[in-house]
């Protein structure tokens, strides 16, 4: 199987998957709107930018260097990798989770709205995260797609299905929500599995200094890690700051539509790195060729991803949320732009990733949070919600560009630049006539704008991948023919 074969394969399986769970949670929308209030989706919002940090420091990059060390043709690899990245993220998950939710649990008692109760939960939550994102990492590594996807499926099914049934039966609160996450990623363990005791109690078995140079690889997570939070979660506690947690809940549920796109951009990644860490190891020289033609293609995709939900979102918010939440309609385009250049970023980082100088996307992730510390004290006071939502684009995308030319910079993919900026030039001006209403009612606005947007995609399709789009139109003149003769 090709390079293009196996990345569009698994990136299909996954984006499925993502998709078929984003659609459980979307359709729970209208169920849990309206058995809880937007301040319980505030401390939800809360407690979950807490556990995505705490997870992400505890990591400090460790899935990376796995995702990039285990593949390696020269040692330190494979097992003994394995071993060590396992052994180092148990290590410091636990005291980090058991600290977070001690922190909780006195910070919540100066803020009571906050809820004490939630401090063992999240306790839980972090450590379960930090396994739940080792294993998708080995899965992947073993191309176990297929296994991905069913936990991913499962995941969400358990998740929405808990939420609803303890909002219903139990609790109108927070706990709702992340109790039924942890569910959802106790599911996804077990399914994909984790090595066992018996592996991980033996010594890793790297030499001296070479577990530090597995720890390098991904060292830049230290800063990445902060630096994420504060891009992807510090905007909840301005908002709360500012605004009170009502604001946070309502800007969640804009945020939870908006963030569908990261259905396409983690499953791209999530195959991106492994399958292109092989085609890298083959023939480094071609591979400039061949990964630079298609990371231009993976970037239009992402694109077309964020017109399709910053064109539907408003509508479908309207559509499926209580009307207490409609405010959020207004921040889905510029979280989905968030999410694109967040996306692009991962994807521009492999150059740094094989010269094995991932300080670069550190110190861009530095003025990342710069520029968005400075963005959120200057715009949310102002104006709330939305500059929330516009902070993140513009800081991810400052990320996005420097990560790119700094990768360029170290391992040179030939990208069709062109193509590839009159392919945004037709999906920004598409998005341009798409993010407002094209009708008052919600589900007419979706139908009037299907068509347009598919005339859209087929046109991009057309300008950045010519190949993909005359094979595509051969596949369909085929079908026709053989079904014409039956």
């Amino acid at each position: 199987m090709t390079l293009t074969r196996r990345l569009l394969s698994g990136t299909f399986q996954i984006a499925l998957s993502t998709g078929i769970t984003r659609l459980f949670a979307i359709a729970a929308l209208p169920v849990l709107t309206t058995l809880l209030t937007p301040q319980a989706y505030g401390v939800a919002a809360l407690a979950g930018t807490a556990i995505s940090l705490v997870a992400v420091l505890a990591l400090a990059g460790i899935d990376m260097s796995y995702a990039r060390a285990y593949l390696s043709t020269i040692p330190p690899n494979g097992e003994q990798v394995e071993r060590f990245c396992w052994r180092f993220t148990v290590m410091m998950t636990l005291p980090a989770a058991v600290l977070a939710g001690i922190a909780w649990l006195i910070f919540s008692k100066r803020a009571v709205e906050l809820n004490s109760d939630l401090a063992i939960l999240i306790t839980l939550a972090i450590a379960l995260t930090t396994l739940n994102s080792m294993s998708h990492t080995r899965a992947r590594l073993n191309g176990r797609y297929r296994a991905l996807s069913v936990a991913l499926v499962l995941s969400g099914l358990i998740t929405t299905a808990a939420s609803i049934g303890i909002a219903a039966l139990w609790r109108r609160d927070a706990t709702a929500i992340i109790l039924s996450l942890i569910l959802g990623y106790v599911i996804s363990v077990l399914i994909l599995g984790t090595p066992s005791p018996e592996f991980l109690l033996k010594p890793s078995g790297l030499r001296s200094g070479e577990g530090i140079d597995v720890l390098k690889i991904g060292i830049a997570g230290v800063i990445t890690a902060p630096m994420f939070w504060l891009l992807s979660s510090s905007d909840r506690w301005f908002l709360q700051h500012y605004r009170g947690t009502e604001t946070v809940g309502i800007y969640a549920v804009g945020y939870s539509v908006g963030f569908v796109g990261m259905m396409v951009n983690s499953a791209l990644s999530t195959v991106w790195l492994p399958e292109a860490t092989r085609e890298y190891e083959h023939d480094p020289i071609l591979a400039q060729t061949t990964l630079g033609r298609l990371i231009s293609r993976l970037f239009a995709l992402m694109a077309i991803t964020w017109l399709a939900v910053a064109g539907a979102g408003s509508d479908a918010v309207r559509w499926l949320a209580n009307e207490r939440f409609h405010a959020a309609a207004e921040v889905v385009p510029y979280v989905a732009g968030g999410i694109f250049f967040y996306g692009a970023a991962h994807l521009a980082m492999f150059g740094l990733l094989l010269a094995k100088q991932s300080k670069w996307a550190a110190a861009w992730w530095l003025v990342g949070g710069v520029i968005c510390t400075i963005l959120n004290f200057t715009l949310v006071p102002r104006f709330g919600s939305m500059g929330a939502a516009v902070t993140q684009t513009i800081s991810f995308a400052c990320i996005c560009l420097g990560i790119l030319l700094s990768s360029q910079s170290k391992y040179r993919m030939k990208v069709d630049w062109i193509r590839l900026g009159v392919t945004i030039a037709i999906i920004l001006g598409a998005g341009y006539f798409m993010i407002p209403s094209w009708h008052q009612l919600p589900v007419q606005s979706l139908l009037l704008k299907f068509p347009f947007g598919v005339a859209v995609s087929a046109m991009v399709v057309w300008v950045i991948a010519p190949d993909w789009f005359l094979r595509a139109i051969g596949t369909v003149r085929r079908a026709r023919k053989g079904t014409w003769r039956e």
